[in-house]
């Protein structure tokens, strides 16, 4: 097998509509597609999709999910602004030779990753 790259990344969530709101509204996210009676949103943040699954057989497992980087400007205001929106922050700021990086969770326990590369790419 050859993969070819990543179509999308899945996170498991209990409570589509409250994840939704969290992505779409807290973090800014450009909701693309809904099907609630699949339990399923997705989230265009090319090059790569963030999807959610509130799965219909069973709970998710709260913070399993795939773990997301998502690119910031500044990772420090970025944790500041979450923060005052009331959302968790794991892993206060803190710096690499090449990165700046913080970690938050989603109201499921899903960790994100706020991630600033020294360079100045993403991707």
């Amino acid at each position: 097998m050859k993969a070819k790259g990543i179509d999308f990344v899945v996170h498991d969530v209990s409570d589509l509509h409250r994840a939704v709101a969290f992505y779409r509204d807290t973090l800014g996210l450009k909701l693309d597609f809904l099907k609630e009676e699949w339990g399923w949103a997705e989230f265009d943040i090319r090059p790569v999709s963030l999807a959610l699954n509130q799965p219909s057989e069973g709970p998710p497992t709260p913070g399993s999910g795939a773990v997301i980087a998502l690119a910031v400007e500044d990772v420090r205001a970025t944790v500041e602004e979450l923060r005052g929106r009331g959302v968790a922050v794991v892993r206060e700021p803190f710096e690499t030779g090449v990165c700046h990086m913080a970690v938050i969770a989603d109201p499921d326990g899903n960790r994100l990753w706020l991630h600033k590369r020294k360079d100045g790419t993403f991707g």
